[in-house]
């Protein structure tokens, strides 16, 4: 079990950047903002979130971008 395994070195230096996806109620406590605005943010604006089911998933990246610059792209 103690194996050793080759990377070669392109696979070393690559940097995998993975989106932080919260809940409507973690942003709202990471940002400040209240739960219902949030929830608006999700079905207006599109490519912050989406909705599996119910329940809402915003992407904390896309939303900081939305109040920085006003815009998002999917």
């Amino acid at each position: 079990m103690n194996e050793k395994v080759m990377v070669s070195p392109e696979i070393q230096s690559e940097a995998v950047v993975l989106p932080q996806i919260v809940s409507i109620k973690q942003a709202s406590q990471r940002m400040g903002l209240p739960e219902y605005y949030i929830r608006r943010l999700c079905r207006e604006v599109p490519g912050m979130a989406f909705q599996s089911g119910i329940k809402w998933y915003i992407n904390l990246g896309k939303m900081a971008d939305y109040f920085n610059g006003g815009t998002t792209t999917s």
